[in-house]
């Protein structure tokens, strides 16, 4: 990989709520990154989300577990857009780059070497890396055959057309410039960035493939469940049909989707999956989405992240 030839600022925003051990094992990981290059300015800006329970909590001093500039930022209103935005808010604001990453995430040792030298080579606006599984209990297969939690691989360089904050890098100049935000509707639904990406592209950005820019996600036993991607599944159909009508655009096209979506479910359901349970489960997947969709075309929103949903899905770590 390519040196830097100057030295580049990022600030590496992270939104933490009740995960206190995933934060930690996030800094950690961060810690060890490693360049070939110039090494870049970092920041990070952590923006605390849980003001009853905050990780500094339990890890003390947020700053003292980073070799780099911490920003540790506390938002009392609830939701992902709020965390988020917040996060940008209080970037520094001349740094060249945002990158996100999560905090049930940790990095590989060349991440954001890599994210660097896909956007300065490739000219893109953004750019998305690799996300692996890494799973708390052994997965029932049809998890690991369908890459439930997989994102990638990629080829380097090549254009996408989407992009995710679990793993992503923008050109700071760029959002100063459109005056980018994650759109508060989308706060407790999730899906906010497939909208503020959605947003970028139509603003005459790009999104590139940073192959080598691999982050790992812990995946919890009690989302290795038909039930659980069954919903998110739901959830994400239901993103989908929102983004088409706040846009005005491609209402048909993305109802027209729908409608296959659940034809094409119910076949593989009717059948079986033609004797492949993943297939079978891909049904279900499918009919779930499409459906998830049409609910948005009846203006039904699907609150995934709701402080009682998330309380759920996760405990204190």
């Amino acid at each position: 990989m390519n040196g830097q030839l100057e030295q580049f600022s990022v600030a590496i925003c992270i939104a933490t709520y009740r995960r206190p051990r995933g934060l930690e094992a996030l800094l950690a990981s961060l810690d060890a990154l490693q360049f070939t290059g110039v090494e870049p300015a970092l920041t990070l800006v952590i923006v605390e989300n849980c003001v009853k329970e905050p990780a500094s909590d339990t890890l003390g001093d947020i700053s003292a577990l980073s070799r780099w500039p911490v920003l540790y930022i506390s938002e009392p209103e609830r939701g992902i857009v709020s965390a988020r935005n917040r996060a940008l808010i209080s970037a520094p604001a001349d740094v060249d780059y945002i990158a996100f990453v999560d905090d049930d995430e940790t990095v590989s040792q060349g991440w954001m070497d890599a994210m660097l030298n896909t956007i300065k080579t490739t000219k893109a606006t953004a750019v998305q890396g690799p996300v692996l599984p890494s799973y708390e209990s052994p997965p029932p297969a049809w998890i690991d055959e369908l890459k439930i939690f997989q994102l990638g691989p990629f080829i380097e360089g090549e254009q996408l057309d989407f992009a995710a904050t679990n793993n992503s890098l923008i050109d700071a100049t760029f959002l100063r410039k459109q005056n980018l935000r994650f759109d508060f509707q989308f706060n407790n639904s999730g899906g906010e960035d497939e909208e503020l990406y959605g947003r970028l592209r139509n603003a005459g950005g790009t999104i590139r493939a940073s192959a080598e820019a691999v982050v790992t996600d812990a995946v919890p036993t009690n989302r290795m469940t038909f039930r659980w991607v069954l919903r998110r599944q739901f959830r994400k159909g239901n993103t989908l049909g929102r983004i088409a009508l706040l846009r005005r655009s491609g209402r048909i096209k993305r109802l027209a989707k729908a409608i296959l979506a659940n034809g094409y479910g119910v076949v593989l359901v009717l059948t079986l999956g033609f004797g492949s349970r993943a297939r079978f489960f891909t049904g279900f997947f499918e009919i779930a989405r499409g459906c998830g969709m049409i609910a948005a075309f009846g203006r039904i929103r699907f609150e995934e992240y709701s402080t009682g949903a998330v309380l759920s899905d996760r405990s204190s770590r």
